[in-house]
């Protein structure tokens, strides 16, 4: 079971005794969200990551519409989520930072042409499951040119 889903359930349960309800209102949704990939949980952590990110891009465009249509109650309940859900993944990596780690994956992957961007944004993706996708794929077509 990969580590990020076992302090999910150990927080589900602290949230349930402290009577957390917007905390266990998203320990819920992110478990929720895990168990519906695979229904034991026992996914490689990576992937847990990858789903805990979605959800949290999903909080992020939500807070996006709310502010369009003026909606403030609204904005500042999923900024509240939005900060818990953050709590639970690795810290986000700078553009520098992820840059880097296009430059070393095309190095070992030996990509020479935007052909190849596809091993390359695996070998990217594998070693920062967290990283936004967006800015990998820029980085890696500027870099291939």
């Amino acid at each position: 079971m990969a580590e990020l889903f076992a302090k999910l359930n150990a927080d589900l349960i602290a949230a349930m005794k402290a009577r957390d309800e917007l905390r266990l209102s998203v320990i819920r949704m992110m478990k929720s969200k895990v168990l519906y990939v695979n229904a034991r949980g026992d996914l490689p952590e990576a992937d847990v990551i990858k789903i805990v990110t979605k959800y949290g891009k999903d909080i992020k465009e939500s807070i996006e519409e709310f502010k369009k249509v003026g909606r403030a109650v609204e904005v500042a309940q999923a900024e509240k989520e939005l900060a818990i859900v953050q709590s639970y993944l690795p810290k986000e990596l700078t553009p520098d930072e992820i840059k880097g780690l296009v430059q070393q994956a095309i190095t070992e992957t030996g990509a020479v042409s935007i052909k190849e961007m596809g091993n390359v944004m695996k070998a990217v993706l594998a070693k920062a499951p967290g990283a936004d996708g967006k800015i990998v794929s820029q980085f890696v077509r500027e870099l291939l040119k």
